[in-house]
């Protein structure tokens, strides 16, 4: 029953005949489904080959009774032409979204591996304990917050201003690294890299390894 609702659906989808509210959907559930696209993949490979079959026919015809049907030859190319369309945007959504996703555990992976929540284990560094205290929860959120968006502009902000704030100077690597790991987390991995640089330059070798692995 499962796939015979999928296949209605990929064919409404192919026909353009979903509204704006079951595409939004169905291409949400296409992105986290793996089965989903791959019965998708199957029927659009196979709509394909039928439509380049019937495409053979028709020219074969059309080249018969060209002069008889010209304006019913034009009129049934328009038609058709919206499934092939609508089949390469598929395979383009099925492919990137693949892509996404692959980039996306990958980041996942790197960051589970790398991330660990912070604690300054009663070591001070002379700094102000509020600031001690802001960081050590900035940090640790890093680990715990699924949106991530809020914690990376907070960071930024901080990372932004340790040449002009003493408070923020002492733990200027830290800071650095849970933003490196941050940016990671939301997979932008070129943020990550520019961040990484100046604590391999001072011989991070942590930092050198999670460069090599992005």
């Amino acid at each position: 029953m499962a796939n015979k609702d999928n296949n209605e659906r990929i064919e409404r989808f192919l026909r353009e005949q979903m509204s704006l509210e079951e595409n939004e959907a169905f291409l949400n559930d296409l992105r986290i489904d793996k089965d989903l696209r791959e019965e998708a993949l199957m029927m659009a490979l196979m709509i394909k080959e039928m439509k380049e079959d019937q495409a053979r026919q028709s020219e074969k015809l059309t080249q018969d009774v060209l002069a008889e049907e010209k304006q019913a030859k034009m009129a049934k190319m328009i038609r058709m032409i919206r499934w092939p369309l609508s089949i390469a945007a598929l395979f383009i959504l099925i492919f990137g979204a693949t892509l996404l996703w692959n980039r996306q555990s990958d980041a996942d992976a790197l960051f589970t591996e790398y991330y660990s929540s912070y604690t300054l284990e009663g070591e001070l560094r002379g700094g102000d304990s509020d600031v001690e205290k802001e960081l050590t929860a900035l940090f640790n959120k890093v680990g715990t917050t699924k949106d991530i968006a809020p914690i990376i502009d907070q960071l930024q902000k901080i990372h932004d201003s340790i040449d002009s704030e003493y408070e923020y100077s002492l733990y200027a690597d830290d800071i650095t690294w849970y933003l490196a790991l941050a940016y990671l987390k939301d997979n932008k991995p070129d943020k990550v890299k520019d961040l990484l640089k100046p604590l391999i330059e001072k011989g991070d070798k942590r930092a050198k390894k999670l460069y090599d692995a992005i």
